[in-house]
């Protein structure tokens, strides 16, 4: 059992989670810390590196959109081994969210359940917090934006793209009201093609989960009109909507281990669909280097994590990525399972 397994985690969950994670807030934003401890938590190795759309990173294992909505402690999350962060999700104006209560822990599951609603400062608090960071830092930063209509994300988009790595739209939160209007196809690529008209960046665009005939229906016309409109990646997949009376509005996303059979599924059925000219980043109840190999063997091209983290700590990017390195040495192997899509930016139409 490790230090934060044993000491941090029973402390921190002596607190309600929006407490606790104002606590790891402060603590991963002390930047000195994170720096000196970085030769014993992160790892390096040219097996490890790849490209997302272009975008060259040292692994393959990122931060989801959610644990840093204002960009406070990206490059935290950098020193301890993710190989990619993504803040937010911003919008253009500062939002409160829902209200309270509104994180719920699954302790027996390692999950969460929340209903926050982009609680945020707002575009142009984390705009001039980004413009502060080295541009090597920003090389491996993306930010999720979001919004309920076109011209406030693209505004968001536009001051944004320049400061990042790559830009996600967040058109799948379960906890947003306005955010379905987007799942019309000729709704959602009118968005597409109104970034792409300005993209200097990669352009992701982040889809709900699916699980039934009808859903998976709706979420590839989502998914191929992201595509035609010109995207360079899909993440699959937002939390999994449910409803739960111990929330204040009701209804909120689930996340956290259960997911990642899913995960797996979604994956390969959109790679499938598709082929491989697009990236594809797999989110959704991650936490090991063999769950890793499995979404790289069905077609990932890079995974986000996020309730893992809440539950095993900051040595759970380099841990991953031992284990990865492991598992290609026992078998032989010289480089991660092929990932099918290194497409720069442009690949697509605009």
């Amino acid at each position: 059992m490790g230090l934060y397994s044993a000491v941090a985690r029973p402390f921190l969950f002596r607190f309600p989670p929006e407490t606790a994670h104002r606590i790891g807030d402060l603590t991963l934003r002390v930047s000195p810390i994170w720096s000196a401890l970085r030769p014993f938590l992160a790892t390096r190795d040219a097996r490890l590196e790849t490209k997302v759309a272009g975008i060259t990173l040292p692994n393959l294992v990122g931060v989801a959109a959610g644990l840093d909505k204002d960009c406070r402690f990206l490059p935290g999350l950098l020193d301890i081994g993710f190989g990619f962060a993504t803040g937010g999700t911003v919008t253009r104006d500062a939002r409160p969210g829902n209200a309270a209560p509104r994180v719920i822990r699954e302790t027996r599951q390692q999950a969460l359940l929340n209903a926050l609603g982009f609680p945020g400062e707002g575009l142009y608090a984390v705009e001039s917090r980004l413009r502060k960071l080295s541009e090597s830092r920003r090389s491996r930063i993306m930010v999720s934006i979001s919004g309920t209509d076109v011209e406030d994300i693209s505004e968001c988009h536009r001051r944004l793209q320049p400061l990042v790595a790559g830009v996600e739209v967040n058109v799948s939160s379960p906890n947003t009201a306005g955010l379905r209007t987007f799942h019309e196809p000729e709704n959602l690529a009118r968005l597409v093609s109104a970034l792409v008209d300005q993209r200097d960046r990669p352009l992701f665009v982040k889809l709900p989960p699916w699980r039934s005939d009808d859903e998976r229906d709706e979420m590839m016309s989502m998914a191929r009109t992201s595509i035609e409109s010109g995207a360079d990646g899909l993440v699959i997949a937002n939390t999994h909507p449910t409803e739960d009376d111990r929330l204040a509005v009701g209804r909120g996303g689930f996340s956290g281990a259960p997911l990642f059979d899913d995960t797996l599924r979604m994956v390969s059925e959109a790679r499938d669909e598709f082929g491989g000219e697009f990236a594809l980043i797999a989110c959704g109840g991650v936490s090991t280097a063999d769950q890793v190999w499995q979404l790289l063997e069905a077609g990932a091209t890079a995974i986000q994590l996020y309730t893992s983290f809440i539950y095993e700590g900051p040595g759970l990017p380099g841990r991953i990525n031992r284990d990865l390195l492991k598992r290609m040495e026992a078998s032989g192997a010289s480089a991660l399972p092929t990932t099918r899509s290194s497409s720069p930016v442009g690949r697509g139409s605009g």
